[in-house]
């Protein structure tokens, strides 16, 4: 069966080291991407990308984790960032912004980058897909990053586009909760399921990634797709923990089988009632998303508690970097030496080796 399908109306804008190496897999499958980069060593790393779909900022050596100056850097750039958009990936309608929360690159601009897309180019919608980071192995900084990044991506909740937030505190391989990303929403954008039962069509599936607020998918094979596997999915997953607050707008449901196998009763019973629920049937798997759900506040305080906890550290640390504590010992040598006579006149040589 062919036919067009959501994939070949979108496309992805790689942000960073993480935004590259999570949109790779894409590239390969054929959807339109353009991998921008501060730091032109993350970029030749993407040995299986052609150069034309890489663009280093000019000047740009990396942001170190600051985000401040990840804006700056796009921000005198942005103009050529929209050109490259709009020549490599054109007539697409969804653009995926793709970037880690806790890096420099990325999580600096991406919030900002879903809004001047939206405005400057002629698309429907901007999904955001970020990862927070590893709250046990990463870094304070990258925290902050995390939290100051998703708060900007809440402030412009209203802009059209789900943000899919992976958690590499589910996995301690990345690169593996990459590949399963991969795998379910490259599911979601192909599908092209029939079933005289009833299918998820192409405007529900864009309805589902166009939602703002956090979204996820769930995939199981046919020997897996039953009720309480799929709602084990909804907890046990690549993605930042759900909210308890059952607020979801749509419920998208591609079934393996009839649907006997799940009963969607019980799905809203552990998610909440949705807005509307799209339901296809006869798929070679179970797919499932979440649309328009809460963005991970607990997960959020749960980093802005381990922030604080280190604050004071942090400063303490910081502040005795700045302090001279040898600065009574500067001059201590200064009789010793006025007071002893030469004994003889130095010869004349190169007295640069003096300040060796």
């Amino acid at each position: 069966m062919s036919g067009k399908t959501v994939k070949d109306k979108s496309g992805f804008l790689a942000i960073g080291a993480y935004g590259g190496n999570q949109c790779v897999p894409f590239y390969r499958k054929g959807y339109p991407t353009l991998f921008v980069n501060t730091a032109l060593q993350d970029l030749n790393s993407l040995k299986d990308v052609d150069e034309k779909y890489k663009y280093h900022i000019p000047g740009g050596e990396g942001c170190n984790k600051d985000r401040k100056k990840s804006k700056e850097i796009f921000r005198k750039d942005i103009d050529n960032i929209v050109n490259q958009i709009r020549e490599k990936m054109p007539g697409i309608e969804y653009l995926f912004i793709v970037g880690s929360a806790g890096g420099g690159t990325a999580s600096g601009i991406i919030a900002s980058m879903k809004r001047v897309a939206m405005n400057d180019l002629d698309i429907k919608a901007c999904p955001i897909i970020t990862v927070m980071p590893n709250t046990k192995l990463e870094s304070v900084k990258a925290l902050i990053n995390c939290y100051e990044t998703l708060a900007e991506i809440e402030k412009i909740g209203e802009e059209l586009g789900a943000t899919f937030i992976l958690d590499n505190d589910k996995n301690a391989n990345k690169l593996r909760i990459n590949e399963m990303f991969f795998c379910y929403l490259d599911a979601l954008l192909s599908n092209q399921s029939s079933s005289v039962l009833g299918n998820v069509d192409n405007a529900e599936i864009e309805e589902l990634i166009s939602t703002p607020g956090m979204a996820i998918i769930s995939k199981l094979g046919k020997d897996k797709s039953d009720t309480q596997q799929l709602i084990s999915t909804f907890h046990n997953n690549i993605y930042a923990p759900m909210e308890k607050d059952k607020v979801i707008k749509y419920i998208g449901l591609i079934n393996a089988g009839t649907g006997k196998e799940i009963r969607i009763e019980d799905i809203y019973e552990e998610v909440g009632v949705p807005l509307d629920c799209f339901t296809g049937f006869e798929s070679d798997f179970t797919l499932c998303v979440l649309s328009g759900l809460s963005l991970p506040y607990e997960k959020m305080a749960e980093i802005k508690e381990k922030i604080d906890t280190n604050r004071d550290t942090i400063k303490r640390n910081l502040t005795a970097q700045r302090q001279n504590r040898l600065s009574d010992g500067l001059g201590f040598f200064d009789e010793v030496v006025q007071s002893e006579k030469p004994k003889e006149k130095r010869k004349s040589g190169n007295n640069r080796e003096l300040l060796f």
